[in-house]
């Protein structure tokens, strides 16, 4: 069969190799409906991206002889090997917009609490017939402490990717300019150096230990900045959090799905994070300074610690920027941390449905309404206001959720939205969205980028957190990543 522009459908073995079919085309799933990929939806993949084998999935081709989209249950290759076919994806890297997801059929759509007492029961049984069997000989059978399994997909984007006429390519773009995040301008050799430096500079701040760990272990660009004394920095200080988010990355929730960093297990004080922070804002070039990155929870749930932290940071400067990143979920501690200078503010969430954002944040002692009223403090105190949207192809980009956005752009409660993928289990968070028939139409990612910048010219996009600090920030296109 001829090759087209078209490309070609991706499927994996379950040892990991990935092989290309030799007919069926690769489809794209936009959050409703299957469609055929056209050369505008991808881009091409740098060669140093990896690809992902999706264990517990069918994946879906289109067949141009047929029209018709096919699901695949075997997979035979060119020497004979038959194996049951997983689908293959990508994950992207910051700065850049899954559009479509991975065209599968999703083996198991449990909800990951059910998996855990799935998991949990059957070590339980197995505990039981083992000493049983032990029993039996005389033995004694100690009790694990746990078990190395982990129910459900790991806590990546999976986005819909296919083996183009030179090389993979994925359905997604690029969101944001990357010359502050490029993966060039980290990890660098000398980074240990510099943190022994820092840390003997400040050897008993546990902030900064817990930073050295994140930069070096966790490879955190924003931990790395706070060494190499330059743009945005992170201040890590709330070891809980008032959520417990499907996706968390840094706390391993009760159904125990690996998480890419760990959440700092202290409180600090006061003194040691605005220590942290004063050096930063004093010495780095453009600088910005945000509680709320990934290896903590909540940073407002001990408002009295990161309040007199900002207090303490801004009597030794005035430079710079503090962020706070945060779940808005509690509205008054955002105030107080306002005057006390805290200066941006930027709330996660996965969309402006009440009943949907619930679903995902399962929050423990707050509504949705305290969030929109952390929107509304962010707006009085004259705080420069983004989103941390964790965008969902098939939810995020209907015409409601646009529709649910525009007044708080229009009424100065919003400056910039930065677009970030939701990582989940799509097995179980694609069934738990609601039916079709209570979504509007759907305009893709780059669509509802299109729409709101039509309807908010003022509006930004992006990825990051705006570099505030810089003197030409105001020139800053509204969509920073380039063409749609």
């Amino acid at each position: 069969m001829a090759r087209t522009d078209r490309p070609r459908l991706l499927v994996a073995a379950p040892d990991g190799t990935v092989y290309e079919h030799p007919e069926l085309e690769m489809a794209l799933d936009n959050g409703l409906d299957l469609l055929r990929v056209t050369p505008k939806d991808v881009i091409p993949l740098p060669a140093d991206w990896d690809l992902m084998a999706v264990p517990g999935t069918r994946p879906i081709g289109y067949d141009p002889k047929t029209g018709r989209f096919e699901t695949l249950t075997t997979f035979t290759t060119d020497d004979g090997k038959t194996f049951e076919p997983w689908a293959v994806a990508c994950h992207p890297p910051p700065g850049y917009v899954r559009n479509h997801h991975v065209a599968a059929i999703f083996t198991d759509e449990t909800h990951p609490d059910a998996k855990l007492k799935a998991q949990q029961e059957e070590i339980a049984a197995k505990r039981a017939r083992d000493a049983a069997k032990a029993e039996k000989r005389g033995l004694r059978v100690l009790d694990a402490a746990g078990d190395d399994a982990r129910p459900g997909l790991p806590l990546w984007a999976y986005t819909a990717v296919g083996a183009g006429l030179k090389g993979t390519v994925a359905a997604l773009f690029l969101a944001d300019e990357t010359t502050r995040w490029a993966p060039s301008l980290f990890y660098k050799a000398d980074l240990k150096d510099k943190v022994a430096a820092r840390l003997a500079g400040d050897p008993d701040n546990q902030v900064l230990r817990q930073l050295a760990s994140c930069a070096t272990d966790s490879l955190c660009c924003c931990a790395s900045n706070v060494f190499n004394e330059r743009w945005e920095g992170a201040v890590p200080i709330a070891p809980a959090c008032t959520a417990a988010c499907l996706g968390c990355i840094s706390k391993e929730p009760e159904w125990n799905t690996p998480v890419p960093q760990k959440r700092l297990k202290f409180q600090p004080t006061p003194d040691e994070i605005a220590r942290v922070i004063a050096h930063h804002l004093e010495v780095a070039p453009e600088p910005m300074m945000s509680f709320g990155q990934g290896c903590e929870g909540e940073p407002t749930m001990n408002g009295p610690v990161i309040i007199e932290s900002i207090r303490l940071a801004r009597e030794r400067t005035k430079r710079g920027v503090i962020n706070i990143n945060t779940n808005g979920s509690r509205p008054e501690t955002i105030r107080a941390c306002a005057k006390a200078g805290a200066t941006a503010l930027r709330i996660s969430l996965n969309t402006f449905d009440p009943d949907v954002y619930t679903m995902y944040y399962r929050p423990a002692d707050y509504t949705f309404n305290d969030v929109m009223k952390s929107f509304d403090v962010g707006r009085d105190e004259g705080m420069h206001i983004s989103i941390n949207l964790l965008i969902w192809p098939g939810w995020t980009d209907q015409m409601a959720e646009i529709d649910r956005i525009s007044p708080l752009v229009e009424d100065g409660r919003l400056h910039m939205i930065q677009l970030r993928n939701l990582c989940v289990d799509p097995g179980y968070y694609r069934k738990a969205l609601p039916p079709r028939e209570q979504r509007g139409a759907l305009l893709g990612m780059k669509g509802f980028v299109k729409e709101l910048n039509r309807r908010h010219p003022k509006l930004r996009f992006g990825t990051f957190n705006p570099r505030l600090a810089a003197d030409w920030y105001d020139e800053v296109p509204a969509f920073a990543g380039g063409r749609l």
